[in-house]
């Protein structure tokens, strides 16, 4: 299935691919303006620590809200999960000018954190409810493919805007454009009509009127006991599935190298920016005021054309049933590590921004198919739960790994750091087949 086809097909899924188009371009086109302010903000010898504790303060949120964010989409309204989430978002992505006027690391952080805090919910019900928008295995592959190519997109649109408008207009309009994407996304996910979660045959309404609240709840002791149990039972479901477990095994390890990739692109970037624009004299100088800018987003350009060249390549490479799809997930996720590694050791930007572009188009493929697997091995009661346990578990591991690759960035160079972590992300790969071997060795 093409993805014209899927668009014009289903209406609802268009209407909610609508929404993450809007949403996402704003996320990255801040995103560009965000971590050069960090970097001028931190100076000299303090800009890996800075970024970390930035890319820290964006990601620990998912990881202490991800367990709540599975349990409140598996038992309320993911449709409505999602619209409150971009109207909160909306308001609080205005605070990043407070930190741009008052010239605060401290109000970036916080802005950074309350943000991710929200996406936490909106990440987990915009996943849970792909499956039950979509008909068929096909349209579920077309539909995943499709999502990570609307985020490869979103990436170069977003980052080549934010890149632009923040050189040379300023970055307080930037954080005005990101704040209207959140309510334009919400008014298209209102449009959504279907259910996004199923109903369970022969459930009538005064039984599902005799669950208890999720958003009222009697105490702040039987909501943390209710969210205790619920997300240790998804746990126990991805324990039970052999399968599940090897996925969360190798997702750990690619979270541990991607979290120092993560912490470190935009240093790469701000650094061979400058001299880039350095390179070009000072008439260049005049007209790109902020050359930090104008570095981080040609590599993040970058990062989002590999993504969307990857997308058609996943699609195609992942038609492959069981253990073939498994197979070219496990190769994807090494030369992925790969990479990493070979990316920390170029020369200069452009020569860079071109292994990211093919270190980002077999980030696709993997990607995909690890994400197709999940969804076709869980059931939907746990959908909400899996994916929020998923993204806690990447989420530990980056947040560990960003802390100290940006103070080892500091001490030893961000180069050798780099490569670390490419190879950290290759050996994870050569897991998943060593995990796969012992999963088929136990059901003979």
């Amino acid at each position: 299935m093409t993805y014209r086809q899927l668009l014009a097909g289903n209406a609802d899924f268009r209407r909610l691919w609508a929404g993450q188009v809007i949403s996402e371009i704003g996320d990255w086109l801040n995103n560009i303006a965000v971590l050069a302010l960090t970097i001028e903000l931190a100076g000299a010898g303090r800009v890996g620590l800075a970024i970390a504790v930035y890319a820290i303060a964006r990601h620990l949120p998912l990881f202490v809200f991800g367990p709540l964010a599975g349990v409140v989409v598996d038992r309320a309204d993911r449709r409505r999960v999602m619209i409150a989430a971009d109207l909160l978002r909306a308001f609080l992505a205005l605070g990043f000018i407070l930190a741009n006027v008052f010239q605060s690391l401290p109000v970036i952080y916080a802005v950074g954190a309350s943000l991710f805090s929200v996406s936490a919910f909106f990440n987990a019900a915009k996943r849970a409810s792909i499956p039950n928008l979509v008909r068929d295995t096909d349209e579920l592959l077309s539909a995943n493919s499709l999502s990570a190519s609307t985020t490869a997109a979103t990436i170069a649109v977003g980052s080549a805007l934010g890149g632009v408008i923040a050189a040379l207009v300023g970055r307080n309009l930037v954080f005005v454009i990101n704040a209207l994407t959140f309510l334009a996304s919400a008014e298209m996910i209102r449009r959504v009509r279907a259910h996004t979660r199923k109903q369970k045959a022969g459930a009538t309404q005064a039984a599902r009127d005799k669950q208890p609240p999720v958003f009222v709840p009697s105490t702040v002791f039987r909501v943390l006991r209710r969210v205790a149990i619920d997300f240790r039972e998804g746990l126990r479901y991805v324990r039970g599935d052999a399968l599940l477990s090897a996925i969360f095994v190798v997702a750990a390890g690619w979270g541990l190298g991607n979290g120092a990739a993560r912490a470190l692109y935009s240093i790469f970037g701000a650094r061979m920016g400058e001299g880039v624009v350095a390179g070009w004299g000072p008439s260049a100088r005049e007209w790109i005021a902020r050359p930090t800018d104008f570095g981080i987003s040609v590599l993040f350009v970058a990062m989002g054309l590999g993504g969307v060249l990857g997308a058609p390549l996943a699609k195609r490479f992942n038609r492959a049933p069981g253990d073939r799809l498994g197979a070219r997930m496990g190769r994807s996720l090494t030369l992925d590590g790969f990479g990493l590694a070979l990316f920390s050791l170029m020369p200069n930007i452009w020569v860079a921004a071109l292994v990211l572009v093919a270190r980002e188009m077999n980030f696709a493929i993997w990607w995909t198919a690890q994400q197709t697997i999940v969804m076709q091995r869980t059931d939907d009661a746990y959908a909400g739960r899996v994916f929020a346990s998923y993204e806690t578990l990447t989420t530990l591991m980056m947040v560990g790994s960003m802390l100290v690759s940006g103070a080892a960035a500091d001490r030893v160079g961000i180069r050798p750091v780099g490569a670390s972590a490419g190879l950290i992300v290759a050996m994870s790969g050569l897991l998943w087949f060593i995990l796969r071997r012992r999963r088929a060795s136990a059901l003979a």
